[in-house]
Parts: structure tokens; C-alpha cells; sequence
């Protein structure tokens, strides 16, 4: 999947599509515009009636338009999904090659998962990109597993058979960490640490551990 200079997937990728039709393109945009509000006022779990009621059709319209919750977030958040997604990408394409200063690759690998993280923990279209009902990988989800495999690669990971799939469980374990309610923020920042060091010894075994995510706070914050 590629995003263009704005940072938007190019057409056709995005789905479920606007329908052609106008009545039907009336319908969608207005179920749409009415589920960003209803997950802006009461969360991505709220009520589909209620997205229905508000944009005043039916609820068979609207499934008729997005048969699941996570295709109607899928639209809600596309650009704006998008848009991080662009960003992302584009930042992990500054990566140096390990060959160019190991240290430095590292650094910049960790500065990107704790960039990723603080998004993922701020952005719900970005959280159902990597949610368990997404089966299906989502283009923007397959551009930064792209990206992510190029910074693994340029911070001197190992070679894997299917280094695409071990970004994407990377990425996964990044945005578990980063919405678990069971981690403070710094039990977060630690287990986010140990993913680092864990994935720097697979790459390169006797290795120091490597960067931490963050900046450690000073003693009296």
C-alpha cells in the first residue's frame, strides 16, 4: 500500500466505498458524519442504533453500508488514519542504516515505538487498525508493517523468513502495551524497554541491551 504526498492512501484502496448512487452517497456520508459524532460524545463502543437514529435512516441501512462496526470505523477514521499513518512512514523512512551507526539506529527505532505508542494511546481509528476483529490486514496497516520492516532492517535485526509478519507482531505488541490497562506509565515505559532489548538480542545476541524508549525522568518528577 502506498499513501500519497498527503499522506492518504491512493484510491480504490480504502473500503467499503462511497456508493455511487446519490441517494445511497447521501446515506453514507450522513451515517458517516453521524458516528464520528456519537464515538466522539460516547466512545467507539457506542450504540450502531444510535449512529442510525442520529443520521436518520435505518438500522438496516446502515448495515447495508457497513456490515460491521469495524467497517464503519474503518470510514469514520480513514483519513485522519491515514494522515498518522502517512507520518509515521515517513518518519521511520529517516531511519540511518545500521552500517551507518548502529547506535543511532537503535536510537532512532526507539524514539518511532515511543512516537507509535503515545499515537496508538490517542487515536481509536488507530487502535482498530491493529484491533483482534480486523482480521484482514488494512492497507494502512500493511504500509507500516512496510515501514517497520525497513527500520528493523536498517537498526540490524536478524533476517526473518517472513520479516513483514514479524513487524506486524511487533506493531501488535506495541499497541497492546500502549492501551493495556493494566501498565502505569512507567510499568508502559518498561515493558516497552524490554520489547526493544528483546528484539535487539534476537537480532544480535551478546549485544547490550539496548536504548530505552524514553528519556528516564529525573529523580524529582
Amino acid at each position: 500500500m502506498t499513501v500519497d504526498a498527503h499522506g492518504r492512501a491512493e484510491p480504490g484502496e480504502a473500503a467499503p466505498r462511497r456508493p455511487r448512487r446519490l441517494d445511497a452517497a447521501r446515506n453514507y456520508d450522513a451515517l458517516v458524519a453521524a458516528a464520528r459524532a456519537e464515538f466522539q460524545e460516547n466512545g467507539t463502543d457506542a450504540s450502531l442504533k444510535a449512529v442510525a437514529r442520529r443520521a436518520g435512516v435505518g438500522i438496516a441501512t446502515l448495515y447495508r453500508n457497513f456490515p460491521t462496526r469495524t467497517a464503519l470505523l474503518t470510514a469514520v477514521y480513514a483519513d485522519d488514519v491515514a494522515d498518522t499513518v502517512g507520518a509515521l512512514c515517513r518518519t521511520a523512512s529517516t531511519a540511518p542504516a545500521a552500517g551507518s551507526g548502529a547506535e543511532q539506529a537503535w536510537r532512532t527505532l526507539a524514539d518511532w515505538l515511543d512516537r507509535f505508542t503515545r499515537t496508538v494511546a490517542e487515536d481509536a481509528g488507530l487502535r482498530e487498525v491493529f484491533s483482534p476483529e480486523a482480521l484482514c490486514p488494512s492497507p494502512c496497516r500493511q504500509a507500516l508493517s512496510e515501514a517497520v520492516t525497513e527500520l528493523l532492517a536498517h537498526a540490524g535485526t536478524a533476517p526473518c523468513a517472513h520479516p513483514g509478519a514479524e513487524a506486524d507482531t511487533f506493531l501488535r505488541a506495541a499497541v497492546s502495551l500502549a492501551v493495556s490497562p493494566l501498565l502505569t506509565g512507567g510499568e508502559r515505559e518498561h515493558a516497552l524497554s524490554l520489547l526493544l532489548d528483546g528484539l535487539r538480542h534476537h537480532g544480535e545476541p551478546g549485544r547490550h541491551a539496548g536504548p530505552r524508549v524514553t528519556k528516564e525522568r529525573s529523580a524529582h518528577e
